[in-house]
């Protein structure tokens, strides 16, 4: 894990790193030869370590997809035509079709491509006639390849990064009749046949289970299919802390160990043979269920801890929990080292270190005698236990706490494994007897709905959900410092482990108190880039006098400006209506603005006559709005300026010729759309 961490943070590569892994390939087996005393029994852990390092390092450093000599980036032209197979099932979105394809060829006709290779993110164009696509088909296109571009406004959703990580570094927008299949089903031929399976199952699910809202939950926890999740229910799960039985992970996997175990066990048969036909079967089981769900990182580290398992029950050996975690990674982090960096991967393993490490414990201090109000405690402190571990990363990636994640658990876990055992039994009896199938389907259909319900009824609680944290890298770190002290503690009941996790927390409140200070000091006016719309944003310490267009959703607040104000501590936000606005440090009139000592014009309509004009206005900055009727030229007898801004509600074209006009005229000026936002600091910070 170093090794993987250390090639993505400082590339560097040289021969003498091949040379270092195979010399300390050499040394472990050395190592191994030479008698050692008691006292230096760590030494044959150096070639070890040195080994594993280099070789995350050097795994991670080759499977990049950009140093790939064959990559299309090399061949990429104005216009190009790109042959590639689909390999992810499609996903349907506003008449788009977006899908991940494997490039094979690239040039600029059809008649000389170039063998090249690398992932391609492609949104298709799509009328009533456009053919259905699935996994495997094999297409051509025509069309512009554009890097993945960063997020345009500060502290934004980082969509490149996270692509970027899947080694997806490129994407098309092609229209419908540039883009045609070539031949289907090129896919590997057993992911052909998974997919077809799936494809069954979910029509099976469509027929029994009609309901929209229903058939998607029961899609995602029977199949770990999402695309039919609608941002409602995943909202409502998400802030519930309950989004985790809708990820297919160990409580899935365990389901299907214990219902083929309890069918293998049906059959009277002993003896070593009939041990190894059962594991067989248990393995098969698993990694079928597990390719039906399109192996997703907390599957796959559930199959293999769950694999390895079963091996140890075979043997008639224990096996250490822990260790099983670290070779569920090794082998996923050996296959695809940028899974490292992947937030299922890392909230799948924390919680499962959590619910082991401390769930135990916590049930030894206190457990219930009666049956059922353990079971209750038990599933209260395996919720607590996981959230613990993952708590400083859920602040980091999603700025928020569900407070009631404990009193969701209590109805959604153990409806999750009845809703799993049904949704099997009803994917069993479809091909058997469709009455009964009927039946189970609508049982299936009230229970769902009932867990619905609960969900929506928790997500109306009063303080169901925490928002706005906002925290460093390093903070995540002395976050983890703190529970290593407490696990340290645990383990040792040293009391100098509470010394380091006491530090911890006292860096962290200083780190804190260091960024509220700068906070409260803060003079910032953002103008945002939102499409076909106008947000600006004047930051006063924590208070913020916001002017937006009324056509704002939800939608484009959460996804453009939500997360900037959470990063910039505000706390209050005062909406400007008025025509006129006086403060302290804030005064606007009609569309000129005064923040501190900068001055600001808005200009969305037409200019007035020359003739009505005595003197230029002395601003600081111009902001074109709303496709006024203007010229450039024209503004330098009305203004004295010294940037124009062209924020996001002007069309493109409008766009491109006040710009061509700003450069024929030498005048500085900032396109959000093309440049990301605009966003200056009147007092330095």
């Amino acid at each position: 894990m170093l090794g993987i961490f250390l090639a993505e943070k400082m590339v560097f590569y040289h021969p003498i790193l091949l040379v270092l892994l195979l010399f300390a390939f050499l040394a472990i087996f050395y190592c191994r030869q030479v008698k050692k005393s008691f006292v230096n029994r760590w030494i044959p852990s150096i070639p070890i370590h040195l080994f594993l390092l280099l070789a995350g390092y050097l795994l991670t450093y080759y499977q990049h997809e950009l140093r790939h000599p064959t990559h299309f980036q090399k061949n990429i032209q104005a216009e190009n035509y790109v042959i590639g197979t689909i390999k992810n099932i499609p996903t349907i979105k506003n008449r788009k079709i977006k899908v991940e394809l494997l490039t094979q060829a690239i040039g600029t006709n059809r008649q000389n491509l170039t063998v090249c290779k690398g992932r391609l993110l492609v949104y298709l164009n799509q009328n009533d006639t456009t053919p259905l696509l699935n996994y495997g088909d094999q297409i051509l296109l025509k069309s512009r390849l554009q890097p993945i571009q960063k997020p345009s406004n500060p502290k934004a959703f980082d969509y490149r990064r996270y692509l970027y990580f899947k080694q997806i570094h490129f994407q098309s927008f092609v229209r419908q009749q540039n883009w045609t299949i070539l031949t289907t089903h090129q896919g590997a031929p057993f992911w052909l046949t998974i997919n077809k399976i799936r494809h069954h199952y979910l029509q099976v699910l469509k027929k029994y289970i009609p309901s929209d809202k229903e058939m998607a939950i029961a899609a995602a926890l029977i199949l770990g299919y999402k695309a039919t999740l609608t941002p409602e229910l995943k909202n409502a799960y998400s802030e519930t802390g309950a989004i985790h039985v809708l990820a297919v992970s160990g409580l899935h996997v365990g389901i299907i160990s214990a219902v083929l175990l309890m069918l293998l066990n049906l059959f009277p048969f002993q003896g070593t043979t009939w041990n190894w036909l059962k594991f067989i079967g248990l393995c098969l089981g698993i990694w079928g269920f597990a390719c039906l769900t399109g192996l997703p990182p907390s599957v796959k580290r559930a199959a293999l801890m769950f694999t390895f398992l079963n091996i140890g029950l075979l043997v008639q050996r224990d096996i250490n929990k822990y260790n099983l975690l670290a070779i569920a990674a090794f082998f996923i982090l050996l296959l695809h080292p940028y899974a490292l960096f992947d937030i299922g991967f890392q909230f799948s393993f924390l919680a499962v270190i959590g619910i082991i490490f401390f769930a135990k414990r916590i049930l030894q201090f206190w457990s219930p005698t009666s049956r059922w109000l353990y079971e209750i405690w038990n599933l209260m402190v395996v919720s607590f236990s996981a959230q613990l571990t993952i708590f400083p990363l859920m602040l980091y990636y999603f700025h928020q706490i569900p407070t009631y994640f404990w009193l969701s658990s209590l109805f959604v876990v153990p409806l999750a494994g009845l809703l799993m055992n049904l949704g099997l039994l009803l994917l069993l009896l479809s091909s058997v007897h469709e009455m009964l199938a009927a039946y189970l389907g609508q049982f299936i259909s009230w229970l769902i709905y009932a867990q619905n319900c609960l969900i929506e009824g928790i997500q109306h609680l009063p303080l169901h959900l925490l928002t706005g944290f906002w925290i460093s890298e390093v903070e995540v770190v002395l976050f983890y410092g703190v529970l290593l002290g407490i696990v340290m503690l645990l383990l040792t009941n040293n009391g100098r482990w509470v010394i380091m996790a006491l530090s911890c927390i006292v860096v962290v409140s200083c780190v804190q108190l260091g960024t509220k200070l700068n906070q409260i000091q803060q003079q910032q006016i953002i103008v945002y880039d939102l499409p076909k719309k106008s947000a600006i944003d004047f930051i006063d310490g924590a208070t913020i006098y916001a002017l937006a267009d009324s056509s704002i959703t939800e939608k484009d607040y959460i996804y453009n400006i939500q997360s900037n104000r959470w990063a910039n501590g505000i706390n209050e936000v005062i909406p400007i209506k008025k025509e006129r606005i006086q403060t302290s440090n804030f005064f606007k009139k009609g569309n000129l603005f005064q923040f501190y000592d900068t001055k600001l014009a808005i200009i969305n309509q037409a200019l007035p006559k020359k003739e009505s004009i005595q003197k230029r206005l002395v601003t600081d900055y111009l902001i074109i709005q709303h496709n006024p009727k203007i010229k450039i030229a024209d503004l330098l007898h009305y203004y004295d300026f010294k940037t124009i801004i062209f924020d996001g509600s002007n069309t493109s074209w409008a766009t491109k010729h006040w710009t061509e006009s700003c450069q024929q005229l030498t005048l500085p000026y900032h396109d959000v759309k093309q440049d990301g936002a605009f966003v200056v600091s009147l007092n330095g910070q």
